[in-house]
């Protein structure tokens, strides 16, 4: 069988849990870890050599965003729990992430195509990066690991960038960006010590990601403001159930920890389904979310915070939440499976027509 782009994006998203377990293990469970994240984030470069050697095809175009987000919940939010990196630099991460989908999904409704920036590209790469070395320095506190990876690869790259300027007689700009990132991480672990250069770290990632997200914003705003009361509504039901899950992490028991992971991962699936169904002119279903599944999941905690006391309402919302995202996701998946299959049909009958 021929492998292609599209094996490689549903590989990663089916492994990924197996280094966001072994992240809670021991320091060799956690080098595992680290290793496996690796791999896996060289499958996103290869499914993107694969995908242009073959053809990009519909499901790769809703697959390979969908499966660099959920890669990015599972090495962010573990840091998290685990004490390594603070909320307050993860959680606006996460917001620009659905924020930005939001936005896709203003500009499908009118029309209008939100290209992937340049920036974009640069910052997903950035953060899966960014969470191996914040992991290096914390398993490594010595320093020592981290220099000699960020002086070897930043010496790699350097002979790269000087046979690809002889060869074409200019670098890219990614070249660039990359060539200067990697001096700036060799720098901030030299100077620093291993808890200023985590939190310098997170600051950087944090900082293009938001950056990167101003772009969209100038275009996808106004679209949102345009479309009205309903668009907003749309707005805070796609936004506010991981948001909120991934807020209360810190009060919820540390066993739950998987739920939020889970949580986020199916709403990054589910707003690519939602922003799919919306440029295909398929059904629609997030206004089940927006008057169903959001006022449960926020009743929830209140009714069980009245008869079985405060210490229960997170748990309790965390589980329900759960089950609603998961109830959401499937119904997605099956609109999504009618369409393709549909569409199949279609073809098969057009080619025995000719």
């Amino acid at each position: 069988m021929k492998i292609r782009a599209n094996h490689l994006t549903a590989l990663r998203i089916i492994l990924l849990p197996l280094p966001y377990f072994l992240l809670y293990g021991d320091v060799r469970a956690r080098i595992a870890a680290l290793m496996a994240f690796t791999l896996l984030g060289l499958t996103d470069y290869l499914d993107g050599l694969l995908a242009r050697r073959d053809g990009s095809t519909p499901l790769g175009k809703l697959l390979d965003p969908i499966a660099d987000k959920i890669f990015i919940a599972v090495t962010l939010i573990p840091l998290v729990d685990l004490g390594i990196l603070p909320l307050w630099i993860v959680w606006p991460i996460f917001f620009r992430e659905f924020l930005v989908t939001e936005f896709r999904k203003f500009c499908a409704a009118s029309k209008k195509q939100l290209r992937v920036t340049e920036l974009a590209k640069i910052k997903t790469t950035l953060q899966m990066t960014g969470a191996g070395l914040i992991l290096i320095t914390d398993m490594f506190p010595d320093k020592t690991v981290l220099i000699a990876f960020l002086s070897g690869t930043l010496l790699a790259t350097i002979f790269l960038a000087v046979g690809l300027y002889w060869r074409d007689g200019h670098l890219s700009t990614r070249m660039q960006t990359a060539s200067s990132l990697l001096a700036l991480g060799l720098a901030v672990g030299l100077a620093l010590k291993p808890p200023l250069i985590i939190i310098t770290y997170g600051l950087v990632m944090l900082g293009i990601t938001l950056v990167s997200g101003s772009q969209y914003l100038i275009v996808g705003l106004p679209e949102g403001l345009r479309q009205g009361l309903t668009a907003l509504g749309r707005l805070i039901a796609s936004l506010i159930l991981p948001l909120l899950s991934l807020a209360l992490m810190p009060s919820a028991p540390r066993e739950m920890t998987s739920l939020v992971v889970l949580i986020v991962a199916l709403e990054f699936g589910s707003q690519g389904l939602d922003m799919w169904a919306v440029q295909e002119g398929e059904i629609d279903i997030s206004w089940i979310k927006r008057r169903i599944l959001v006022p449960v999941a926020l009743l929830s905690p209140v009714l069980v915070c009245v008869f079985y006391g405060f210490e229960n309402a997170i748990p309790a919302f965390l589980l329900i939440t759960t089950g609603l995202c998961i109830c959401y996701a499937a119904a997605n998946c099956w609109i999504y499976w009618r369409a393709a299959c549909r569409t199949h049909n279609l073809v098969q009958g057009q080619s025995a027509k000719r």
